[in-house]
């Protein structure tokens, strides 16, 4: 039986500029309160993402903290995550906890049409 990895290494970030913007360019948009996703198809036979928190946040410590949350929510179902796309995640301060993420992640990832 194979053990699902569930760790976050850098090929499953996106890491340049060029590739963030294209996104962000290019991307499909999906919205809710507290999060929104940009979500662009790649060549790669996984999907990788990065984290953007606003400045809105009060803090260096609450926007590193809802990107860690985010993060952390990410990994934690990226076996669920249809491969093959390069998503762009923004986080506003409207969430608290990592229940409230998590819920407002997956609800705009099915609504992208990226959980299996």
């Amino acid at each position: 039986m194979e053990k699902l990895r569930q760790d976050f290494p850098k090929s499953e970030k996106v890491r340049t500029k060029s590739e963030i913007d294209r996104i962000f360019r290019t991307g499909a948009r999906f919205s809710c309160k507290g999060m929104v996703i940009r979500v662009r198809r790649n060549t790669l036979d996984r999907s990788r993402a990065v984290f953007v928190a606003v400045r809105s946040f009060e803090g260096a410590v609450q926007r590193n903290r809802a990107k860690r949350v985010a993060r952390e929510v990410w990994r934690l179902n990226k076996a669920r995550i249809a491969p093959g796309h390069d998503v762009a995640i923004v986080l506003y301060p409207e969430f608290d906890s990592f229940a409230e993420c998590s819920g407002l992640m997956l609800s705009l990832l099915r609504k992208a049409g990226l959980l299996r």
